[in-house]
């Protein structure tokens, strides 16, 4: 396509000066398409880490909209005014700005980790244990501290080794727009493996670690704003309790606290508001291989590839599909656009999935930054959407 003819489609944008104005002559020129092509990465909140971009025809046109959103300066005629050179390299240092403080915007990975670290050294956490209580304090004590909107969903439930008390917790990040966005995990461990040492370190304190440092991005970013909410629509952490089974697997003996809190959230109309489901299941894994999960609904598996493929980390992920039940089922049985992003290949052929060899030293801070990354570009998809 010629520079004439895209530069028609973009000044077709509402906002966009005419050509003599920023287009510039010379040397103006090139610096003001790199600038506008480089903003797109500005708008991802991560470094990118492959040249793999989308056309640069879409790179342009987006460019051009980010920088116009990210600075009201850029848009004034006291930058439109000046001479081209000068012109162009305001926006290049305007467009380039964002992408200088990107690496301390790229999702904290290590933090998850630490996190990770810090729960799985509670030891194993199987419900009625006290392992288990030390969990639910340590998941409570940490919201608590920093003043998130947290809820505790208290619930009973029967088991075959009879009533056990279950709890799952929401933390609330609200946003701007009407609806919300589910981000969950389960934390506790198996009550059939509580005769050895499991700490499940990729398998619940792995994704409870990743949603730990998802809240410290969203807590960072809502304190940013003046009114203390997102740019786009409230995003909500929920920490299930009971997704293990206490005896043997099976649709009654498993997922208790993800099918109360379906339930409870059906009845009461949250189920309405929510614009997706994303959980995270075993996506700590060194050898992360990320499953296309089949219950899924197929067009949030879309906008995972596409995040996933923005940011370079397609290989990481639905290399291979499979149907999983997990925490994710009672909202797709009731509606709820969902899906379940689980690694199910956890060592030399599964080998140490539910063994005392869920050890620390099998996840990575590498594994968690792409977990995060994937995740928050997503839910930025949905904003979009």
């Amino acid at each position: 396509m010629s520079f004439s003819r895209l530069w028609r489609r973009l000044a077709a944008r509402k906002g966009v000066p005419q050509v003599p104005r920023i287009w510039g002559h010379g040397i103006a020129r090139p610096l003001t398409i790199v600038a506008l092509a480089l903003a797109p990465f500005c708008s991802f909140g991560v470094a990118p880490r492959t040249c793999r971009a989308p056309s640069f025809e879409r790179l342009l046109l987006e460019g051009w909209d980010t920088v116009k959103r990210r600075s009201k300066f850029l848009a004034s005629s006291t930058v439109l005014a000046l001479p081209g050179i000068a012109r162009s390299l305001t926006i290049v240092a305007l467009a380039l700005a964002p992408l200088a403080l990107s690496a301390q915007q790229h999702f904290d990975g290590n933090r998850a980790y630490d996190y990770a670290r810090e729960f799985a050294a509670i030891g194993p956490r199987w419900p009625t244990s006290p392992g288990h209580v030390k969990a639910q304090e340590f998941l409570r004590a940490h919201f608590l501290q920093n003043h998130d909107q947290f809820e505790q969903d208290n619930f009973t439930a029967d088991t075959p080794i009879g009533p056990v008390q279950f709890c799952n917790y929401i933390v609330r990040f609200p946003g701007r727009k009407s609806g919300i966005i589910v981000l969950g995990t389960h934390y506790e461990t198996n009550y059939w493996l509580r005769n050895i040492n499991f700490v499940g370190a990729n398998d619940g304190a792995s994704t409870t670690g990743l949603l730990l440092a998802i809240a410290d991005r969203l807590r960072a970013q809502s304190a940013q704003s003046r009114d203390k909410k997102l740019d786009g629509y409230s995003v909500w952490l929920v920490f299930f309790d009971g997704e293990e089974a206490i005896q043997s697997w099976s649709r009654s003996d498993s997922t208790y606290g993800s099918r109360h809190l379906a339930a409870k959230w059906g009845q009461d109309g949250t189920l309405n508001r929510i614009k997706a489901f994303l959980l995270a299941d075993m996506i700590g894994d060194k050898d992360l291989d990320i499953e296309r999960e089949t219950n899924s609904t197929p067009w949030l598996i879309s906008l995972v590839e596409q995040a996933a493929k923005t940011l370079g980390d397609q290989r990481y992920f639905f290399q291979q599909s499979m149907a999983v039940e997990d925490d994710h089922l009672p909202f797709v049985e009731r509606g709820v656009p969902s899906i379940d992003v689980i690694d199910l290949d956890y060592g030399p052929n599964n080998s140490y999935h539910h063994t005392a060899q869920d050890t620390m030293d099998k996840i990575s801070a590498h594994s968690l930054t792409i977990d995060g990354d994937v995740f928050m570009e997503t839910t930025r998809l949905i904003d979009q959407r």
